[in-house]
């Protein structure tokens, strides 16, 4: 077995950020840019109103007593007349309309009363007020976004109000998940002795969509080793990533890593010093990162966080890649037995955690429950409560 750390480093160090391609900003959500941004255009690309209002010249009105001038039209927000505001003239305007010239700022409508074709403005107004001056966000060719930027909703509507409609982006992996297992039934059919439902396909699958991937193949194999391998090469083919959950062991029907010996998946590293997950596999197949996860749901669940999730965040060029990890103290005493770290299932409320129950690997109702995992040392076996430990976030 090698430890924690370093199956991490040896993750980090075997897997390459993918392709970047030409994407519509929509179907970009989630993903990293590929190079840097730079606005083809203005913001705001016109001096327009901040308000509802009229359009006028400040030496009009300076005077906190107000002023009467006379109105030679109105602009709407889309309109382009040119109209020219002579001295003594208001035109009335609507927030985002542009300010005709002349005009150097715009009065507040709440501020005016009109009286024929006339307006009053009740109060002075200083020159700019109420204007948004073109350019005043960004001047055109200025760089906005840096290669890398993750590409949420305000950044796509960020890139859409300066004109773009696609983007270069490094493009998402798709993903294959294989359950292999005879006893495994589907979810909603009729559960026949001996048989389990499948929770793993449907808690990775789901793990995977949190993180914005949408190409998930899903594959459910009985304990044959033809039938597994047929599905793995199928798999290979039509993925960036492969996960297996179960066959992983040294059971007497587990082939999947004698699958990997055999059709030459190159090893990085197999069996990790952590509870739960110890017969971990990671390897890589014609360059493309293949998973061996445990059967039993805790643990599938929890070595998909801790190395699953860093590898498919690399590969999207999203950084960090690994879970967030904050300090919080413990909120009750812990017990365990050294010699492997532990991911405990636990619960933060704001400073404090507190470790969950059940913790058995086969147990999923705890981790329904939890919003992160305590990581208990692998040289401890007694947390106090009320020391400082380490906890790794769980996404949402």
């Amino acid at each position: 077995m090698i430890t924690v750390k370093k199956a991490k480093e040896l993750l980090t160090r075997n897997v390459d950020i993918l392709e970047s391609r030409v994407e519509g900003l929509v179907d970009a959500l989630g993903c990293a840019l590929a190079e840097d941004v730079f606005s083809p255009v203005d913001l705001p690309p016109f001096t327009c109103s901040a308000m509802d209002g009229y359009a006028v010249r400040s030496s009009d009105v300076r005077s906190t007593k107000g002023a009467k001038l006379k109105i030679r039209g109105e602009i709407r927000a889309g309109d382009s007349k040119n109209i020219t505001v002579e001295k003594g003239e208001a035109v009335r305007v609507l927030t985002g309309a542009p300010v005709p010239s002349g005009a150097d700022c715009v009065v507040m409508q709440e501020y005016t009363q009109l009286e024929d074709c006339f307006v009053l403005v009740k109060t002075g107004v200083g020159k700019g007020e109420n204007i948004r001056t073109k350019g005043e966000e960004i001047r055109r060719g200025r760089k906005v976004l840096d290669a890398g930027t993750v590409l949420n909703p305000a950044v796509i509507g960020f890139l859409s109000i300066m004109g773009f409609d696609k983007v270069r982006a490094i493009r998402k992996p798709s993903v294959s998940v294989i359950v292999t297992g005879t006893e495994i039934t589907k979810p909603g059919t009729a559960l026949k002795p001996g048989k389990v439902y499948d929770s793993n396909s449907f808690s990775l699958c789901s793990a995977l969509k949190g993180m914005g991937i949408n190409k998930i193949a899903v594959k459910r194999v009985g304990d044959e080793f033809s039938l597994i391998q047929e599905v793995f090469e199928k798999a290979v083919s039509g993925s960036d990533v492969v996960v297996f959950s179960g066959g992983i062991s040294v059971g007497k029907y587990d082939f999947v890593r004698e699958l990997f010996d055999k059709v030459g998946v190159e090893t990085v590293f197999y069996k990790v010093k952590q509870k739960p997950g110890k017969p971990l596999y990671f390897g890589r197949y014609k360059g493309k990162p293949v998973f061996g996860l445990p059967g039993n749901p805790v643990s599938s669940l929890v070595c998909f966080y801790e190395y699953v999730y860093p590898v498919v965040r690399k590969m999207l060029g999203l950084y960090p890649v690994f879970l967030d990890e904050k300090t919080l103290t413990l909120g009750k005493e812990v017990t365990d037995k050294a010699g492997r770290v532990n991911f405990l299932r636990a619960r933060a409320y704001r400073d404090t955690v507190m470790p969950l129950v059940p913790q058995q690997s086969h147990m999923l109702s705890a981790f329904a429950e939890a919003n992160c995992l305590l990581v208990v040392p692998e040289n401890r076996k007694f947390l106090r409560k009320g020391e400082k430990v380490k906890v790794h976030n769980l996404p949402l």
